[in-house]
């Protein structure tokens, strides 16, 4: 009888347990991952093969010299590749095999920075990155790539310099010490457009959500 009592006794503080850490796991907020203040680009050609057979989106794109421009401490946290083209700065995203396009880079540098960072809270990461392009006026810009709607988005941007866009510069997304992930000005040192460094300078803004949406605060509006 005792034995029983016991073992019911266990198996109660067990299943309590295993709901906890469930909920605990559901539950767990993802910490931003960027640079704080500089990120340096070093291409290599892994998975480059992988990339070209699944990139179906045109194909003078598989004509090109691809790289794998990916952060080790975004491939060692997400299922994220990305790939880059070094005459033309071209710049893909390939998650889970398929491939995404980043939006446009022609006149530009592509894909400047990358970031992680689970903004809407739904327990996984997206994959945010500036990039530039512009032929006469230069741009720099800010998308994300959501795992769960498998969509690219790119925020607004004004011709006449609207909050959601950087003219005449580069951007780079950082992250400070209370751990948001944020948005600076930035300048870059190109090797080529496979392998460079890029530097914070100026606070733009953070990217936060803001009434179920992923939007950018500018610095000057908080």
């Amino acid at each position: 009888m005792k034995k029983s009592i016991l073992y019911l006794l266990f198996l109660i503080v067990f299943i309590l347990s295993a709901c906890s850490t469930t909920a605990d796991s559901d539950n767990a907020e993802l910490s931003v991952l960027a640079p704080e203040t500089e990120m340096t680009i070093t291409s290599n050609k892994n998975q480059v093969f992988k990339f070209v057979l699944n990139n179906d989106k045109d194909e003078f794109y598989n004509i090109g010299e691809w790289y794998n421009i990916t952060p080790d401490f975004i491939s060692d946290n997400s299922e994220y590749a990305v790939f880059k083209d070094v005459t033309f700065a071209e710049s893909f995203i390939m998650y889970n095999g398929e491939v995404y396009s980043i939006g446009t880079c022609f006149g530009g540098f592509g894909i400047t920075s990358m970031a992680l960072a689970d903004i809407n809270m739904d327990g996984q990461y997206e994959l945010y990155y500036t990039f530039s392009w512009g032929s006469g006026l230069h741009r720099s810009q800010i998308g994300y790539f959501d795992p769960v709607s498998r969509e690219v988005t790119i925020f607004d941007y004004a011709y006449a310099g609207g909050p959601f866009s950087f003219l005449s510069s580069e951007m780079i997304l950082t992250v400070n010490a209370s751990g948001d992930l944020c948005v600076n000005s930035a300048i870059i040192d190109l090797d080529s457009f496979v392998d460079f460094s890029i530097k914070a300078q100026e606070l733009i803004g953070t990217i936060v959500l803001d009434e179920d949406e992923i939007t950018l605060k500018l610095y000057n509006e908080q």
